[in-house]
């Protein structure tokens, strides 16, 4: 590409010393030229030596930035970061993500087509534990995240969200930007303002990033809680944005405890809602370890439950109380 317009590389970041050498080690190899690239790293806090790692990082790239961000969450400081972008192209990344050394160079190939207000890759998960890769594969798997489309487009496809994503700066300041009331699900409610400003949202495969999944379980139940919870936000603030696949797993859970009230009187409502469900968690666990080492069977047996009945129980607990704060 013969033009390099300047971007921005957003990072929030709270406590993420453990993950951080690896995304870093990410940002040197980009082929995008270090000068044209304004790193912002924008800590929530940090008390584990996160902040130690980004002063030293500060020396490795010429533009980059250590914001403080008092209110925490991503949504805020990604803000404070829009406030200082001076890249013609905001790119959003954080602690978890591992783009590929071309990732800058194709995000700012198809921003430049000029037919979409923000692109990126399919989210891959990865894991580098037993317990990461089992929770990995369940994230990848249709039956564990349902499919959507910022996780399995194999051609270009046209999408309702992204994962991270980068987009023309100018297109974020014309919105807001983030919604920095929101404590997760913020990308899902910029990319539906974004669209419904009349913006296009792109998913390349040429596009690659891998997303470093939870090593636990119990921190897996507790991210798919907040995303259901925060979903309800969501859905309050923008009523048509709710798809059939994001209830899924909330109408599920409601016949699964109805049909447990119900077993005292007979034991087959209980059995139509949960046997298929345990039979298609057997399967696709079985089909997984089968390919990838059995010693992980159990462990990715037990994360599509985690995700589900977690995501569940978050949006009911949102979903039954009057106010969202």
């Amino acid at each position: 590409m013969s033009e390099r317009p300047p971007v921005t590389i957003a990072i929030p970041l709270l406590n993420e010393a453990r993950l951080l050498s690896g995304l870093l080690e990410t940002l040197r190899a980009q082929t995008w030229p270090r000068e044209a690239m304004q790193v912002i790293f924008v800590d929530g806090g940090s008390e584990d030596g996160t902040r130690a790692i980004l002063r030293s990082a500060l020396t490795d790239f010429p533009n980059a930035l250590l914001l403080d961000n008092p209110h925490r969450l991503a949504a805020a400081g990604l803000n404070r970061a829009l406030a200082r972008a001076q890249g013609a192209f905001f790119l959003r990344l954080d602690a978890r993500s591992r783009p590929a050394s071309d990732y800058v160079e194709r995000c700012v190939a198809h921003l430049q087509e000029g037919a979409w207000a923000g692109v990126a890759g399919p989210q891959i998960a990865v894991g580098f534990s037993d317990g990461g890769r089992a929770i990995a594969l369940a994230i990848n798997h249709p039956l564990g995240a349902g499919g959507p489309s910022y996780r399995r487009a194999w051609a270009p496809t046209e999408s309702d969200t992204l994962y991270l994503g980068a987009y023309p700066t100018a297109k974020l300041r014309e919105i807001g930007g983030w919604d920095a009331s929101f404590a997760a699900n913020e990308d899902y409610e910029l990319n539906l303002r974004l669209r419904e400003a009349g913006g296009r949202l792109l998913v390349a495969p040429d596009i690659r990033i891998e997303y470093v999944a939870r090593d636990a379980l119990r921190d897996l139940a507790r991210q798919y809680a907040r995303y259901g919870a925060w979903r309800v936000v969501t859905w309050r603030k923008h009523p048509r944005a709710m798809r059939p696949r994001h209830l899924a797993p909330a109408l599920w859970s409601a016949a699964l405890v109805m049909s447990l009230l119900a077993w005292p009187f007979s034991p087959w409502p209980l059995a139509v809602v949960l046997l298929p469900y345990l039979l298609g968690v057997t399967l696709a666990a079985l089909h997984l370890s089968a390919r990838h080492g059995w010693r992980l069977f159990p462990r990715v047996w037990m994360a599509f439950p985690a995700m589900h009945l977690a995501w569940a129980a978050g949006f009911w607990r949102r979903a039954l109380l009057l106010t969202d704060h």
